[in-house]
């Protein structure tokens, strides 16, 4: 969404305001040095593994916005089972298959600084037509972000989540989608 918005964080008016943002990797892969991301992980650009024991699929976590059709997108990675995560491979480019295959469970592989701890979340994980990525629900209902999700937003809230996440420490792990 491209418009101008009065930053909660720094009280500057941007000139965009971005409501979607995604984490490059899962956290366990983000932690690593560059030689050990080397040595033990296979990545792709929905898919890593690492160690051939750990097993993340990269998904979308939609917050509704009340009143509006817009979304807050948080771009994430889930934690999955092998098994799981070969079922979704061997499905990538299935038509029809968020109607056959799924729901999968999996565990959030990120924190999100702007909500109480998020790693190991519980997700239900939705596929959706060839060339959407899946969809995250969190399962664990009294957590901040499960509400959110489930409830929805005001919009000073999404733009109190943009601003948060706009002005995180540089290293950071959220950035635009």
């Amino acid at each position: 969404m491209a418009e101008s918005f009065k930053c909660a964080t720094c009280g500057i008016v941007h000139e965009t305001l971005e409501m979607s943002f995604a984490a490059d990797s899962p956290d366990m892969y983000a932690n690593m040095n560059r030689e050990e991301r080397d040595a033990r992980c296979i990545r792709g650009s929905d898919q890593y593994i690492i160690d051939q024991k750990w097993f993340f699929i990269r998904g979308c976590l939609e917050i509704p916005i009340v009143g509006s059709d817009e979304v807050f997108l948080w771009g994430l990675w889930a934690s999955v089972r092998q098994e799981v995560f070969d079922e979704i491979e061997d499905c990538w480019e299935i038509d029809g298959r968020e109607k056959s295959r799924g729901p999968f469970k999996g565990r959030l592989a990120n924190s999100l600084a702007e909500y109480p701890e998020t790693l190991n979340l519980k997700v239900r994980i939705l596929l959706q037509p060839i060339g959407t990525r899946p969809l995250l629900v969190v399962e664990e209902s009294d957590h901040m972000l499960a509400i959110e999700q489930a409830r929805g937003i005001p919009r000073r809230r999404a733009i109190e989540l943009a601003s948060l996440v706009l002005h995180a420490q540089p290293g950071g792990h959220s950035e635009p989608n």
